[in-house]
C-alpha cells in the first residue's frame, strides 16, 4: 500500500503524528485525571476507569476512522474532478447522507439504535446527491468535458448542501419531535459522542471498501491527471471510473455521517498536507491522506473536549474554522 517513490519524511512524519494523536486523544480532554486510573480513592478511580477504558477508546477508534473515511474520499473526488476543492461536505454528498438519517430517525426505522437504517438511508440519500451534482456539474456535456468548467461543480455542490440541509429541517418541523431536533443539531455540527464499538464496525468495513475501491483506481486516476481526453487514449474508461470513485466516496462519507454527523473540511485539509509533503501519486496520496485525516480528526476531538471545560465544542466547528481559510485561500489562488 505504501509506495517506494513517496518522500523519505512523509511516512515517518505521518506516523509519529498518528501515534501522537491517538495517545492524546486516550489521555487529554476529561473531567479526571488520566492518573486518576491508580488513585486509591474509589470516588476518583471508577469514573477514571469508565471513561479512559471503556468509553474513550471506542471513541479513538471512531476518530481514526471517521477522519480517515472523510480524508480519503475527499482525495478521490480531488483526482477524480481535478478539483482542488472538491470534498464529500462542500459538494453535498455528507448532506444527502445527513438527510438519509434524519429520515430513518423522523420514521423511528427499527435497528440497533436506529444506526443501521440510518447507515443504509444516508448511504442512499448519499449516493443520490452525489449523483445529483454530478449531473448538474458536468452540464450538457459528456463524461469527457466533465470537469471543463469546475468553478460551476462548486457551486451545484453548496447549493445541493444548502437545499438538502433545509429539507433536514422541513423534517423536523413536521414531525414536531424535540428529541428530533436535538438529533439534527447534532448532524448539522457534527460530533462523536454517539461512538460506540457497534458503530466501529461499520465504519472499518466502510471506510476498508471504499479504500479498497480507491487503490484499485489509483493508476487510472494518476493517467486521469493528464486530462480525460488523454486518459481514455490510455485505456481508462472514464465512465466507470467517476462511477467508482463517486460510489467509493459516498460509502465512505454516508458511513462516517451516520456516526458523527456533518464535519466538513476533513477531506480538504488532509489530502492538501500530504500534496504538499510530496504525496501526488494516488498510490502515495491515499493512504497518506487517510493517516494525516486520522491525525486531524483526532487532534480537534481531543480539543474540542478540553479546550473549554466542562463545555464540549462540536468538531464540525473547529474544523470548519481550520478548513474555511484553506479553501478561501485556495478559491482566490484559482
Amino acid at each position: 500500500m505504501i509506495s517506494r517513490r513517496a518522500p523519505a519524511l512523509l511516512w515517518p512524519l505521518l506516523f509519529l503524528g498518528l501515534g501522537g494523536a491517538t495517545l492524546l486523544s486516550l489521555t487529554w480532554g476529561a473531567p479526571v485525571s488520566f492518573l486518576d486510573l491508580w488513585s486509591q480513592n474509589p470516588d476518583l478511580r471508577d469514573p477514571a476507569r469508565q471513561i479512559f477504558l471503556e468509553l474513550r477508546p471506542a471513541r479513538t477508534v471512531a476518530a481514526l476512522l471517521v477522519g480517515a473515511s472523510l480524508s480519503v474520499s475527499g482525495a478521490g473526488l480531488q483526482s477524480l474532478f481535478r478539483n482542488p476543492l472538491a470534498e464529500p461536505y462542500l459538494l453535498g454528498i455528507s448532506a444527502g447522507g445527513a438527510l438519509g438519517a434524519t429520515v430513518a430517525a423522523a420514521l423511528q426505522l427499527p435497528g440497533w439504535n436506529g444506526f443501521e437504517a440510518g447507515a443504509f438511508l444516508a448511504l442512499g440519500g448519499a449516493l443520490v446527491a452525489s449523483a445529483v451534482v454530478f449531473a448538474l456539474g458536468k452540464g450538457r456535456g459528456d463524461a469527457l468535458s466533465f470537469s471543463q468548467d469546475r468553478a460551476r461543480l462548486l457551486l451545484c455542490g453548496v447549493a445541493l448542501s444548502a437545499f438538502l440541509s433545509a429539507l433536514m429541517s422541513l423534517v423536523v418541523a413536521l414531525s414536531g419531535r424535540l428529541d428530533l431536533a436535538q438529533q439534527i443539531a447534532f448532524w448539522l455540527l457534527g460530533g462523536l459522542t454517539r461512538a460506540s464499538w457497534a458503530q466501529n464496525v461499520v465504519l472499518l468495513f466502510a471506510f476498508l471498501a471504499g479504500s479498497a475501491i480507491l487503490l484499485g483506481c489509483a493508476r487510472d486516476l494518476n493517467a486521469l491527471r493528464a486530462g480525460e481526453e488523454d486518459a481514455a487514449s490510455l485505456g481508462v474508461e472514464i465512465t466507470a471510473l467517476q462511477r467508482k470513485i463517486l460510489f467509493a466516496a459516498s460509502l465512505m462519507s454516508a458511513a462516517s455521517v451516520a456516526a458523527a454527523g456533518l464535519i466538513g473540511f476533513v477531506g480538504l485539509l488532509a489530502p492538501h498536507g500530504v500534496r504538499l509533503l510530496g504525496g501526488r501519486d494516488a498510490r502515495i496520496l491515499f493512504p497518506g491522506a487517510a493517516i494525516g485525516g486520522a491525525i486531524l480528526l483526532c487532534v480537534c476531538d481531543a480539543l474540542a473536549r478540553g479546550l473549554f471545560p466542562p463545555i464540549e465544542v462540536p468538531v464540525g466547528i473547529l474544523t470548519a474554522l481550520l478548513g474555511v481559510p484553506l479553501f478561501l485561500f485556495l478559491a482566490r489562488k484559482g
